[in-house]
């Protein structure tokens, strides 16, 4: 078939939309989404934040993944709103009793080619971790600062490869993990390194990555996740830890590298 015959993309468009609730105070759950340094604590690395209709929101986590955007709604207690060219992302806030229900829609998305499919389901697995962080962080970390260690590895191979290399017996973990890790149940499994760590999984998304909390590391995050587009992918442990020395943090980070590395070389 020549280019002059291939049958038209059909564009669609689409937004996402996701509730959460929390058990902590509209005015907690406020502060956490419009104070640059409580931002840091559940989702960039870095945040500032310039209140108010019309101000502005920078988050970072790195000089290659970084921006800021013109606050487009600011009602305090309420819904906070930020554009970014075609993105609007809308966070709205409800009383239920002594909880918060936190709602999420992001729209400016349109699916059809292949890039524009695998943003939106992208965005859209980003988005269900941030608002796990956002839920761990209140409920158990209140007044706590995170501290993050972060090793990734690019990979050649696809996501469902890395998924299953990372994931299945003698990957990261000496068990089978990808096949005994369920949403919502206990887990206890041992590092490649012979650490037994134990908690409860908070996410599954096959083939892009799990999400454990871990009693042994003070509920702490660890989010196996395989991130790309195009068949360029990175391999990442992300772990949000909340009073552990910092140089514990450097450990797991020094650790689950060289894991990687191992399981991916």
């Amino acid at each position: 078939m020549n280019e002059a015959t291939q049958p038209e993309v059909v564009k669609k468009a689409h937004r996402l939309e996701k509730t959460v609730e929390i058990a902590a105070s509209i005015e907690e759950v406020w502060e956490a989404l419009t104070d640059g340094r409580k931002l840091c604590n559940w989702f960039p690395l870095e945040a500032r934040v310039k209140p108010g209709q019309n101000g502005s929101i920078f988050v970072s986590w790195g000089p290659d993944c970084e921006g800021e955007a013109e606050i487009a709604a600011w009602e305090p207690g309420k819904k906070i709103a930020w554009q970014e060219r075609t993105a609007l992302v809308e966070f709205t806030l409800e009383a239920r009793g002594s909880k918060t229900l936190v709602r999420l829609v992001q729209s400016g998305f349109f699916t059809g080619a292949d890039w524009e499919n695998e943003w939106f389901d992208s965005t859209d697995y980003g988005w269900e971790f941030m608002l796990l962080s956002l839920r761990v962080w209140l409920e158990l970390h209140r007044g706590e600062e995170r501290k993050v260690a972060w090793p990734r590895l690019p990979v050649s191979v696809s996501r469902e490869q890395a998924y299953r290399r990372l994931l299945g017996k003698g990957g990261l973990f000496r068990e089978d993990a990808a096949a005994i890790l369920l949403p919502g149940k206990k887990f206890a499994l041992t590092s490649g390194g012979g650490e037994m760590i134990s908690g409860q999984v908070e996410l599954v998304k096959e083939p892009r990555g799990v999400c454990l909390r871990v009693s042994e590391w003070n509920n702490a995050l660890f989010w196996v996740t395989i991130e790309g587009a195009g068949g360029k992918f990175d391999a990442q442990v992300w772990i949000s830890t909340f009073g552990l020395p910092q140089s514990r943090v450097e450990e797991l980070r020094q650790e689950w590298d060289s894991r990687l590395k191992s399981v991916l070389k």
